[in-house]
């Protein structure tokens, strides 16, 4: 079974198991057996928008305007095809991890992701459902889950590149939760409201 790896840096040719930076995860190597799957780690970030359908076909929504361009366009990385000794599979479809550090046996040079994305697109390995293309009862859960993880980060009163990202890209969100917490982090009351 093949096991990918792909990362914006280049030249490994072993894989530490680590934490990673944006989620809470444990300390491992990150695999999949999925390469569309693999390539939406060409770029760090700070969320990634795939799932699955109950078929079990890959999907990718983009969860704002031409978000899809903004993240991939002209990133270049590695994907590395690893022969881990063993690893255990997660919750994630196509998901398998390693407590071991994992051996390389080859790396491919992805000039720009987006072309990789795009090209899955093409052969049908991978569903992109464009920001334009979601229905509305979609777009407003995106931006109940956006709010949802500016308050769990307290991104409002945390400035730095997370919260840039998440003001930038989700302002509505962003909107809400600053008019929840602008009163000091209270709830903001309704005029003439006394507490």
């Amino acid at each position: 079974m093949a096991y990918y790896h792909c990362s914006p840096r280049a030249g490994l040719t072993l894989l530490e198991p680590r934490k990673p930076e944006s989620f809470d995860k444990p300390a491992r190597v990150y695999l999949t057996t999925l390469l569309p799957m693999a390539l939406m780690y060409a770029v760090r970030n700070y969320e990634y928008s795939y799932g699955y359908t109950k078929e079990g076909q890959i999907y990718f929504d983009e969860y704002y305007p031409n978000a899809l361009e903004i993240l991939y366009r002209g990133k270049s990385a590695s994907l590395y095809l690893c022969d881990p000794e063993s690893t255990e599979t997660t919750q994630i479809p196509n998901e398998a991890v390693s407590e071991k550090a994992v051996p390389i046996v080859s790396e491919t040079h992805i000039p720009d992701a987006l072309e990789a994305l795009l090209e899955q697109e093409r052969l049908g390995a991978l569903v992109i459902r464009r920001y334009h293309e979601l229905p509305e009862e979609m777009l407003n859960w995106i931006r109940r889950v956006e709010a949802d993880c500016i308050r769990k980060a307290n991104l409002i009163h945390t400035p730095g590149p997370m919260a840039d990202y998440y003001r930038e890209h989700y302002p509505q969100s962003w909107e809400m939760v600053e008019k929840e917490q602008g009163d000091g982090g209270r709830a903001t009351l309704a005029p003439g409201v006394v507490e």
